[in-house]
């Protein structure tokens, strides 16, 4: 939503003469986060897809199975922290493999499960690419104080919770 489309005060205190359980300033704020929160996200991703050809959710998948280390998991457990699908994850994971990104291979407790974890090259590539995404992300966000950072985290969680 862009921001011009955010309704005034105005406009919702008119809309208010009919529902008056609106609260103006609950919707507004509701707006704004998710239109700040599209402008960061496309933001990171054009980077992401211009400089390093890579999809949300590649991404995603390549930060959940860098965190594991060496350990490595379950497409189904992978699909489900990405928050896409079965088919979704195990696509991406059939291009990732042929990138040379991440190795598939059977899982050893169970023949017919299978274990993802990401190559050499998948965690030098990471390696790469986490440095200069921290710092966007940073410089995004140096426009609040850490004080303030640390307050709207406090706030988006109470919010999520």
């Amino acid at each position: 939503m862009k921001r011009e489309m955010i309704p005034s005060f105005a406009e919702l205190e008119r809309h208010k003469e009919l529902v008056p359980e609106i609260n103006p300033a609950a919707v507004i704020a509701m707006l704004r986060i998710k239109t700040v929160s599209e402008e960061i996200q496309d933001s990171i991703l054009d980077v992401l897809q211009q400089t390093y050809h890579l999809s949300e959710g590649k991404f995603c998948a390549l930060i959940v199975l860098h965190q594991r280390g060496g350990n490595g998991m379950a497409p189904s457990e992978l699909a489900e922290k990405v928050g896409v699908t079965r088919a979704t994850i195990s696509n991406m994971l059939q291009r990732m493999e042929r990138d040379g990104l991440v190795d598939i291979r059977p899982a050893e407790q169970d023949g017919r499960g299978k274990i993802v974890k990401l190559t050499q090259t998948g965690c030098n590539f990471m390696e790469e690419i986490l440095p200069p995404h921290y710092l966007r992300v940073s410089k995004l966000m140096e426009k609040l104080t850490e004080d303030e950072q640390k307050k709207l985290i406090m706030l988006l969680e109470k919010l999520s919770a």
